[in-house]
């Protein structure tokens, strides 16, 4: 997301970012900072004879089965989703919408009840259904403390295949989440609805009963029920458009196997521009009425990025269309949702006759960012919320890497080094965080939207990159992204496969980076006419009483 991806690179990122070197430039310790602000993320010829104390793997939360205690944060696995059949049909001017689902299930072990994520939604019936089996009603009970919804049946559910149908409404909210309602005035000054989604981390519940955990991925099949003067966007390219009752039906192909918070919905009076190819991708742009002069710088940026991104990955794009849409109440700077990207309209779109260099680059590296999640976020997923970093500090990496590549006079990298001085002045903390830690409730998350993720995430990315040298970089990505293709991993996997490329123990070189709080300050001494003594220690900005209460003193950085 671009900062929330939402605007990472854009709004709250940015101010965050601002703000924070507002406070650093106060502080007079510049001198010391510079110094370590050198020595982070640049190769050197040095590293720490010992191996680093933290090899350790991040913690893979365990989900529970029917017979375990349950975990509030984490649905049971003995019910699994692999398909959702999804009929929504919004009311723009009651501001609500009423839905009706059928879910594949696989049922491992036999159960009485299933639990999934529901929260703001009347969910008036549920029937299950299964081959040589009578159909089941269940009894519908909701749980808004944990966002919830338990159904349970007369009979326990038995091992195979199931149908779950469901009938739900709900309301278009106000709280740019979930499916909520927009408005703008058109050229006329008449006041003018749309509806869209914003399902990341965990409101895709408040569109339509689901499970909803990156991990619990399935394939969807949107139908979308609308007045006839508007137009509707799905994750996937139209199949059918009919009337039917006074309405138009728009039926979506089968999206590919993807998470929940990537579902995409978007109803209003829209207009886009003609698709340009993409290799075999139509991309198109769309905006409200009136702003589709404003198309063509992220239309160009789009289509590069695109075609960049698929070559450096190796892969095809993995989706049968790209719509990039222009909406005009957006809390973040973009969401990555696959095949229908949604952005705030000042990070998509542009007046070239006035618009200056930063707001142009604003756009490009936005862009870039949520096109490069289409492989490594939508194709590849993290496990659950502790791997956030994974996600967006590998778009933003990638997003210098087009950027930097589609105007080389921009000196992208360079550029970047101030994006690099907010992270540094977060992480000189002794309150700083490590990059990923772990998270138990999916709201934790929320913590990681910020420079430590983004702009660290992606320096230490970059530092891996130069130590180990760009192609070996390229191909142990392409290993990560076809060996875990459709499906979720974590950090660890992603150092395998660029271990294996490169022949390097890759976590003893980047655990301590990624694990760890903060960052070394190398100091070098000259002890005699013969002998230069190198030392590291956690930089921060003041000392703490103790090393205990600092947690710098076992820390160990291999500095590439």
């Amino acid at each position: 997301m671009s900062d929330e991806h939402a605007d990472p690179p854009v709004t709250r990122r940015q101010t965050a970012a601002l703000a924070i070197r507002a406070v650093a430039n106060t502080i007079v310790w510049l001198g010391a900072w510079q110094g370590a602000s050198f020595l982070f993320l640049v190769p050197a010829a040095w590293s720490s004879p010992n191996p680093p104390r933290n090899h350790r793997r991040p913690k893979h939360i365990m989900t529970t089965t029917a017979t375990q205690t349950p975990d509030p944060y984490r649905l049971p696995r003995h019910v699994v989703p692999t398909h959702y059949d999804l009929r929504i049909e919004p009311d723009l001017h009651s501001h609500s919408f009423a839905g009706h689902e059928v879910v594949t299930l696989t049922v491992t072990e036999p159960t009485i009840d299933i639990l999934l994520n529901a929260t703001e939604l009347d969910v008036s019936s549920a029937t299950l259904s299964g081959e040589n089996h009578q159909p089941l009603t269940g009894t519908v009970q909701m749980d808004n403390e944990h966002q919830r919804c338990r159904i349970t049946f007369p009979a326990a559910v038995q091992p195979g295949t199931w149908k779950l149908h469901l009938a739900f409404r709900g309301t278009l909210n106000d709280k740019l989440r979930g499916f909520y309602r927009s408005s703008y005035k058109d050229d006329h000054g008449i006041a003018q609805s749309l509806a869209a989604t914003q399902f990341e981390a965990t409101d895709a519940r408040r569109a339509f009963p689901c499970w909803d955990e990156p991990q619990f991925k399935a394939v969807f099949a949107v139908t979308l029920v609308i007045d006839p003067s508007l137009t509707a966007i799905s994750n996937t390219r139209i199949v059918d458009d009919r009337h039917e009752g006074g309405k138009r039906v728009l039926r979506f192909a089968e999206s590919m196997k993807m998470s929940t918070y990537l579902v995409a919905f978007i109803v209003g009076k829209l207009e886009a521009t003609a698709p340009i190819m993409a290799q075999q991708t139509p991309v198109r742009l769309w905006s409200v009425p009136g702003k589709q002069h404003l198309t063509p710088f992220g239309h160009e940026i789009a289509v590069y990025s695109l075609n960049f991104l698929a070559d450096y990955y190796g892969i095809p794009y993995p989706g049968d269309k790209l719509d990039l849409i222009a909406i005009p109440d957006f809390a973040s700077g973009a969401m990555e949702n696959l095949g229908a990207i949604t952005f705030r309209e000042t990070a998509l779109l542009l007046d070239q006759r006035t618009a200056t260099h930063a707001e142009q680059g604003r756009i490009a590296d936005v862009v870039a960012h949520e096109n490069a999640h289409m492989w490594f976020g939508d194709l590849v997923t993290m496990a659950w919320w502790n791997g956030l970093w994974l996600n967006e500090a590998f778009a933003t990496f990638m997003e210098m890497l087009v950027v930097d590549a589609w105007k080389p006079e921009w000196d992208r990298w360079t550029a970047f080094g101030m994006a690099r001085a907010a992270a540094l002045s977060v992480d000189g903390l002794h309150s700083t965080r490590p990059i990923e830690f772990p998270v138990r409730a999916p709201k934790e998350a929320e913590a990681m939207f910020d420079v430590l993720t983004y702009e660290k995430g992606a320096s230490v990315l970059r530092m891996l990159e130069q130590h180990i040298g760009p192609t070996v970089f390229r191909d142990g990505v392409r290993h990560y992204l076809t060996a875990h293709a459709y499906g979720n991993a974590e950090t660890t996997d992603l150092w395998v496969s660029l271990g294996q490329a490169s022949k390097q123990d890759v976590p003893a070189l980047m655990n301590e980076w990624i694990f760890s709080p903060g960052y070394p300050l190398l100091s070098l001494a000259l002890e005699s006419s013969s002998t230069l003594i190198l030392t590291q220690r956690r930089f921060t900005y003041a000392e703490a009483s103790s090393p205990a209460s600092s947690g710098t003193g076992a820390q160990r950085w291999q500095v590439p």
